[in-house]
């Protein structure tokens, strides 16, 4: 007679055993499969809802410390890495602009590059560059053309402090995921090319009084400054070109980015510009004299991924460098070329 014990009998429980097992996890019920961490699925690219954190959730303890410290870093840039700091080895910025220039109510405003979800995007593939960067690399971008400065080392105090904000703003988007209000809106497509003549009339019919005459901007008023800083010479209205305004790297060099932009927000709390009206004195200010960024030759190495309104050769099509910064732009889309600043007709 045949016993558990013998060796028959033990093959027949360990292949009854795992048979039980098979079954077991099929119907879920498997006493180890509680052990099994909880994994989350989330759909590549679902949209999730533009949602802003609110202050008083920020912790009280080292890192809401430093996130608090990120978010006045990028409201008031200039008071900590500005041109004019005394410790000269902060001076990262090359202008006394703030980040909240172009990211309006502190990257928080949908349509004008709101930065919430931004921080989950990294790292990405940065076509200007042609290879995968991260957050810090994509900041220190912004220092080196939109501010005019030098890149800021990563594990400085100042950049922890940045992407430790620009982190928080994204604490409702997670990875794999998207909000459909990052960046700025696609714009209508103008049949002709932007003109630098009619761009002068708008700006000195609707620019003027915020931005200056000369393009300057309007510098804050010292009363109106209740904390404590190096420099006292933020603006309360950028300057939008001459000698202390973005360079010629920046996105905003670029005619498509700068009209979208303009169409979106400006005159500010207005936004009551034509297309047009916004093409032309994109056009304008784009037209006046800025600082250099010597490399801006090289951006977009895979020319087939250089976006249409760049204004420095090479290119991959046989069209002029001027038709490039101020088109009209319809004869490139025809011949296939594609933006993803232009809004489908």
């Amino acid at each position: 007679m045949k016993t558990i014990n013998s060796p028959n009998g033990k093959i027949v429980i360990v292949i009854f055993s795992f048979l039980i097992s098979l079954y077991l996890l099929s119907e879920n019920s498997h006493p180890f499969l509680s052990c099994k961490s909880e994994n989350i699925t989330i759909k590549k690219d679902s949209i999730v809802p533009w949602q802003v954190p609110e202050i008083s959730s920020i912790a009280d303890n080292t890192e809401g410390t430093e996130i608090k410290l990120g978010k006045s870093i990028f409201v008031d840039t200039y008071r900590y890495i500005g041109p004019d700091v005394k410790d000269v080895s902060k001076r990262f910025a090359g202008t006394n602009m703030d980040c909240q220039n172009c990211h309006l109510k502190a990257g928080t405003l949908k349509n004008v590059f709101g930065l919430i979800g931004t921080y989950t995007r990294y790292p990405e593939m940065d076509t200007r560059s042609g290879k995968i960067i991260n957050i810090q690399e994509r900041i220190n971008n912004c220092l080196m053309r939109s501010m005019n400065g030098k890149a800021m080392p990563e594990d400085s105090k100042e950049m922890k402090a940045l992407v430790a904000y620009i982190k928080w703003l994204s604490i409702y988007v997670p990875k794999g995921t998207r909000t459909e209000e990052q960046g700025i809106p696609k714009i209508q497509l103008l049949s002709r090319a932007a003109d630098t003549s009619s761009g002068r009339m708008v700006y000195l019919g609707k620019c003027m009084t915020c931005h200056s005459e000369d393009g300057e901007g309007a510098l804050n008023i010292p009363g109106n400054i209740d904390v404590p800083a190096d420099s006292m010479k933020g603006y309360d209205y950028p300057p939008v070109y001459g000698e202390f305004s973005y360079n010629e790297g920046a996105g905003m060099y670029k005619l498509l980015t700068a009209a979208s932009f303009i169409y979106s927000k400006m005159p500010y709390h207005y936004s009551e510009l034509t297309v047009e009206e916004s093409y032309d004195v994109a056009a304008f200010i784009n037209s006046k004299s800025r600082p250099v960024f010597k490399d801006a030759g090289k951006d977009y190495p895979d020319l087939k991924l250089k976006p249409i309104d760049s204004p420095f050769p090479p290119y991959s099509d046989s069209f002029t460098q001027l038709q490039h910064k101020y088109g009209p732009y319809g004869p490139m889309l025809k011949e296939g070329e594609k933006s993803i600043m232009i809004k489908p007709e």
